[in-house]
């Protein structure tokens, strides 16, 4: 799917990450599609999840399947619902959020925006400037309803 020398690029970067061989391997093993990321996503991918969620490099490497989701439509809004929850005492970040970037929009919306938006309204917010949500979902149909667009 790629090249060598991309292939080899994209090693010395998780290498740079600390990323050990067994690591980078077991990674391939378990998600060979996050070889098809850009160099620059992925740096910017990992720098997202050691820097802001606080992330260890190997732990990245056991769960490579997150590198694959969007920064922009899903991590970074997931991430920062869950912060705004925390801060405002609504949610006691008992569930990893390895499983939240798992569920699905709808799932998510069900359990971590839906149940806040009369306390938290931003949450509605966060989600709809992130584009995570589409047209027909849950997420979309509940902020109509407010407006009495329904």
């Amino acid at each position: 799917m790629v090249s060598k020398e991309r292939f080899e690029a994209k090693v010395e970067l998780m290498r740079s990450f600390g990323w050990s061989e067994s690591e980078f391997s077991s990674a391939l093993r378990k998600a060979p599609t996050f070889l098809c990321i850009s160099l620059d996503m992925m740096r910017r991918k990992m720098e997202f999840f050691i820097n802001v969620v606080g992330y260890t490099p190997s732990f990245i490497a056991s769960q490579p399947t997150i590198l694959l989701y969007s920064l922009q439509k899903r991590v970074i809004p997931r991430f920062h619902v869950t912060e705004m929850l925390k801060s405002k005492g609504s949610w006691t970040g008992q569930c990893k959020f390895v499983w939240i970037l798992i569920m699905s929009d709808t799932k998510f919306m069900e359990k971590f925006v839906l149940p806040h938006k009369e306390n938290v309204p931003e949450l509605l917010d966060i989600m709809r400037v992130a584009g995570a949500c589409k047209r027909n979902d849950t997420f979309h149909l509940a902020s109509e309803d407010e407006k009495g667009l329904n």
